[in-house]
């Protein structure tokens, strides 16, 4: 008995591991099979889905992912086999980035026999076959941006009427429910792939099988819209512990400075304050793909430049009371109905900003508050970086509201831009005055306040001269700051002055003395305007930085060691998409950052004591890499920069999350959230369908 147990016993054992054997071996050959079979893409260049109170819009895929034979339409005859007389449906559309636009996309979406689409988006000019830019332009938002959330949806400038569209280009395609997955091939390898490994040697207008077929995968969570995906939400979160989310709130942090630290037991004077802005956002229909040069880039980096130079004398314009505080602000999540602008206004009209804090509170100090009544002007950089043949730019202002006080003002701000600029070689005209603000986040102080003298500097006088404005296709070539002479290293580009650079710092320097003027009521000296001059330098680093490589010397340095390791895995330009409040804006941060350093004092602290815990709560500490030094060996370190600022940050999240009960259809807030999706729900492999049987509808 005591044999045959232990013969048992020993079958048992030799059954599990053979079985354990088993298993390992069909593991190792299955994946082993499965990369014989699939050629898996790099591509993570989605369109994603957006919500808002009344739709869902963008891409989605069944949870497995979309399955469809490749075709790659050259000609209208391509259409009508994808659409109509090809045997193989469904398919996948794959598209030249010209034939990429609007009308095309929709035909193909709207079919039921096209599971996805795949466009061919190679903007480096240095790579085979490069996409082309498309001629008639290309924008992914609406011909009329935002106009339901500014100062004219109710009036008769509303839907742009009677001047036109300001944006002709818009398809308005990442504001429509496409329902099929989208995706953007930006690599050469995958471009070589679909074409030579998959379309030519097998689907070439071929009525046989075996096909090659792609599985087009971007699973979003969220559906219907912004409403129904929180309500989802709220009710999983009740009844499950640590329950996802199914979307997230569009939303960052604004950020902005004050010349002046007023504290909080002083009260401002209204019309004390001048508010100089600029966008911090754009977006584009695929994730990953945030060009932004002339929608964003320009005007950030003009005002970065503007409050680099004007700090130079800051301490004039501090020192006399009755000289006006200048803030600089970066708004965020501008592209989606207003979103930063709209909730500075709104912190200002509950008196909570630029700081939140109990007015009985008096352990610690804070800053004064301000409100809309503060303002004395706005100053609003817009898209500033596509020049006409003179290389003028164009001042807009308010033609709603007509009020001579208000007229005065206005016409006193732009004849001083004007002859500033003139000194300067800098044109700056005027638009018809007839003619309304563009898309602007003026529009919604206006909307608040509409008796504050404003104006919008941009580039066009009617329409946008950007033809890719919001669109993958904004990018650094197309406002010339990237002219860099043939054989230049990566140094040499990040140090060499481009024309776009020169243009910016001279614009930026008619806004610092101008700025100064505006503040003090004085011209200033010969001796100050040297000191009020935008360096051409510091402007050509932030264009290198924002639209060449994030891994440059000016960004290296103004950040932590966390995030400068963030910076060394950069493969290409930080996105200015603004993404949901959950996650780290890396634009902000560098803004943020590099305000601080342009604006604020060194301090001689070390990393770990480089906070604020003190009582004056004015002031933010911000740690900083800082510059490259030799030590006594001869080795380079960087130094470490403790930097003290009066820089801020708030947050740029829709009043429409925050206010208890808000009727999300009353169209006075941004509704705009963000689906999320799993870890493995966006992808695209390529395969051969052997035959029909294996056809997937």
């Amino acid at each position: 008995k005591i044999e045959m147990a232990a013969l048992r016993k020993s079958v048992v054992v030799l059954l599990v591991f053979y079985c354990y054997i088993t298993v390992l071996v069909n593991s190792v050959f299955g994946v082993r099979t499965k990369n014989k079979i699939y050629i898996d893409l790099k591509t993570q260049s989605a369109c994603f889905r957006n919500l808002n109170a009344t739709h869902q819009a963008g891409c989605t895929s069944g949870s497995r992912g979309n399955v469809g034979t490749v075709h790659y339409i050259q000609t209208e005859d391509d259409f009508d086999w994808i659409l109509s007389t090809g045997p193989h449906a469904p398919y996948v559309a794959l598209l030249n980035s010209e034939d990429f636009n609007g009308t095309n996309v929709r035909r193909l979406y709207k079919s039921s026999r096209v599971n996805g689409i795949m466009v061919i988006n190679i903007l480096n000019s240095s790579a085979e076959s490069p996409s082309i830019y498309p001629a008639e332009g290309f924008s992914s938002v609406d011909t009329c941006p935002n106009d339901k959330y500014g100062m004219y949806s109710n009036s008769r400038y509303g839907d742009c009427k009677p001047s036109g569209d300001w944006n002709p280009p818009g398809t308005s395609l990442h504001f429509q429910d496409i329902g099929i997955p989208i995706f953007a091939l930006s690599d050469p390898e995958d471009v070589y792939a679909v074409l030579h490994q998959c379309f030519y040697p097998f689907n070439n207008q071929s009525q046989s099988y075996p096909v090659c077929a792609a599985e087009v995968k971007s699973r979003m969570d969220a559906a219907v819209d912004t409403i129904t995906c929180i309500r989802r939400s709220n009710r999983v979160a009740l009844s499950l512990s640590g329950a996802p989310r199914f979307c997230d709130a569009l939303g960052d942090k604004n950020v902005f400075v004050t010349m002046k630290n007023i504290p909080q037991n002083e009260t401002r004077q209204n019309g004390s304050v001048i508010l100089i802005g600029a966008r911090l956002d754009s977006t584009s229909l695929f994730q990953n793909e945030y060009q932004a040069a002339d929608t964003t880039v320009a005007g950030v980096v003009a005002l970065l430049a503007t409050a680099e130079a004007l700090w130079k004398v800051s301490d004039i314009i501090r020192s006399n009371e009755t000289f006006k505080d200048i803030l600089f602000t970066f708004f965020q999540g501008e592209t989606f109905d207003y979103i930063g602008s709209s909730r500075m206004v709104y912190d200002m009209n509950l008196n909570k900003f630029p700081q939140d804090y109990d007015s009985g509170d008096t352990s610690k100090l804070y800053l004064s508050r301000m409100n809309l009544l503060h303002l004395s002007q706005i100053v609003e950089l817009n898209q500033v970086g596509r020049r006409d043949d003179l290389d003028s730019l164009w001042t807009h202002t308010d033609s709603l509201y007509n009020e001579s006080t208000k007229n005065h003002q206005v016409d006193q701000m732009i004849e001083s831009l004007q002859d500033i600029g003139k000194n300067l070689n800098l044109l700056i005209q005027r638009v018809d005055k007839d003619q309304p603000l563009p898309p602007a986040s003026t529009q919604r102080f206006l909307r608040n306040r509409v008796d504050i003298p404003a104006v919008v500097i941009t580039d066009h006088q009617t329409n946008y001269i950007n033809k890719f404005y919001n669109s993958r296709f904004d990018t650094a070539n197309l406002i010339n700051a990237t002219d860099y002479p043939r054989g230049m290293n990566e140094s040499e580009k990040y140090n060499y002055i481009t024309k776009q650079a020169e243009l910016i710092a001279n614009l930026s320097t008619t806004l610092a003395q101008y700025l100064y003027t505006a503040s003090t009521g004085q011209s200033p000296s010969p001796d100050l305007i040297q000191n009020l001059t935008a360096d051409p330098l510091t402007v050509t680093h932030l264009l290198y930085c924002f639209l060449v490589s994030p891994i440059c010397e000016l960004f290296t340095e103004s950040v932590d060691s966390t995030n400068a390791d963030i910076l060394k895995k950069a493969k290409q330009p930080f996105p200015f998409y603004v993404s949901v409040n959950t996650n780290t804006n890396q634009v902000t941060a560098l803004v943020n950052n590099i305000m601080a350093r342009f604006t604020g004092e060194r301090r001689p602290l070390n990393q770990n004591d480089c906070e604020n815990n003190g009582y004056d709560q004015r002031y933010t500490y911000t740690w900083m890499q800082g510059n490259l030094m030799a030590d006594r060996n001869g080795n380079l370190q960087r130094v470490g920069w403790c930097i003290k600022s009066l820089v801020q940050k708030a947050d740029a999240i829709s009043p429409a999350f925050e206010i208890d009960g808000y009727d999300m259809l009353s169209g006075e807030y941004s509704t705009w959230t963000e689906s999320r999706w799993g870890n493995s729900a966006i992808g695209v492999r390529l395969f051969l369908l052997p035959s029909q049987q294996f056809q997937v509808t």
